[in-house]
């Protein structure tokens, strides 16, 4: 009788031991999945992953994020706080005297102190006054005040720089040398020059991510990509916040090994790193044919693997690629296979390891009806 107790607990005890997670014939052959090969409509895919579709997968983790497009520069507009300076150049066919060398010239050059706009919108401009500065570009400006001059000067021409510009500035944030805000003086001041005019990143390019905020928007790119690639260097607006921050990007590791999340700082993670960060499949529990990694993928590139997902609807669809490590070729394809942010790696148990768990609950178990029944048969001395 007792043996027959403890077929039955081993019995229920193999079909409801689930280890660490669900088995691997579980995820596969459940009723709720759907293998890439076969056309079902069910929720989820699994592939089943050699080194072309390795290939195809890490190559579709570079589709350049959403970011913001870049747009014709616009004019840089005199503001409140702003430092101008204004020189002043006339002709004349009687001449110039030139009191630092004695003589006369065609030519008379005048440049009046840097005067900062003020909150009037006023800078003063002898011998003609207060003129109206804020509002006005460059190029207007020197219009206004060439125009003006002409009154009392005979061709005056004018060149306006701008010395400081406060009232359009671009704050940078995170991880540089000098966090603050930097005047755009320039009129294409791009994403890059806005991040070396507050000292540059502090630690190393791969390690940051660069995160440019706008009229409510945010929007993110690795800043080693910001260098390689033209596309994401735009030409910065006034008030836009860039952050440089550390890339934390980071990956999951469920089951067999146990449960434990890992951080990567480089730009590509192979899956065969990531097994190693994780310690391998070196424990008696896990199973080589039962390593998933699951992740939500665009459409296209299931689509292009050849998966029937007509029937699956959204822009993304949970996948779940299948490895298996008792086939030599595997680690060329783990090899190949990048592990993406976010990822989560499940490493299932295996049946051995799911019979020793059991073996090991019944042989705690069972001492005491073995005892019992011993004493309600022999009796106690």
């Amino acid at each position: 009788m007792i043996r027959t107790v403890a077929f039955g607990l081993m019995a229920l005890s193999l079909s409801a031991c689930a280890g660490g997670g669900p088995s691997a014939r579980a995820i596969v052959g459940g009723s709720e999945s759907t293998v890439a090969s076969r056309a079902e409509t069910l929720p989820y895919i699994v592939v089943d992953v050699d080194e072309s579709i390795a290939t195809i997968v890490s190559r579709s983790l570079d589709v350049a994020p959403q970011f913001f497009g870049d747009q014709a520069p616009t004019p840089v507009i005199i503001g409140v706080g702003d430092t101008v300076q204004i020189s002043i150049v006339s002709s004349s066919e009687t001449g110039f005297l030139d009191f630092t060398t004695a003589s006369i010239s065609p030519i008379s050059s005048t440049s009046l102190p840097p005067q900062t706009v003020r909150e009037s919108g006023n800078i003063n401009v002898p011998p003609i006054g207060r003129l109206r500065a804020a509002g006005q570009t460059i190029q207007s400006f020197e219009t206004l005040l060439e125009r003006r001059l002409g009154e009392v000067l005979i061709e005056p021409s004018v060149i306006v720089e701008l010395v400081d510009r406060q009232s359009a500035r671009v704050n940078v944030a995170g991880q540089v040398a000098a966090p603050g805000a930097v005047p755009l003086t320039e009129v294409n001041t791009r994403l890059i020059d806005v991040i070396l005019a507050a000292g540059g990143p502090s630690g190393r390019t791969e390690d940051y991510m660069v995160r440019l905020s706008r009229s409510g928007s945010t929007h993110a790119v690795s800043l080693q990509r910001l260098y390689e690639d033209p596309r994401f260097n735009i030409i910065v607006r006034p008030g836009d916040v860039v952050a440089v921050e550390p890339a934390d990007r980071k990956f999951t590791v469920l089951g067999a090994t146990g449960n434990q999340t890992f951080r990567f700082d480089e730009q590509e993670v192979s899956l065969a790193e990531a097994l190693s960060q994780a310690g391998g499949l070196q424990s008696p529990r896990a199973n080589r044919t039962g390593v998933f990694l699951y992740r939500r993928v665009p459409r296209d590139v299931l689509a292009s693997l050849g998966a029937d997902i007509a029937h699956i609807p959204g822009n993304e669809i949970t996948t779940i690629f299948r490895f298996d490590f008792t086939e030599p070729s595997v680690l060329f394809t783990a090899n190949s296979f990048d592990v993406a942010d976010g990822d989560v790696l499940y490493i299932a148990d295996s049946v051995n390891a799911e019979v020793t768990n059991v073996l090991s609950v019944l042989t705690n178990f069972l001492p005491a009806p073995v005892e019992f029944s011993r004493d309600a048969i022999f009796g106690q001395d």
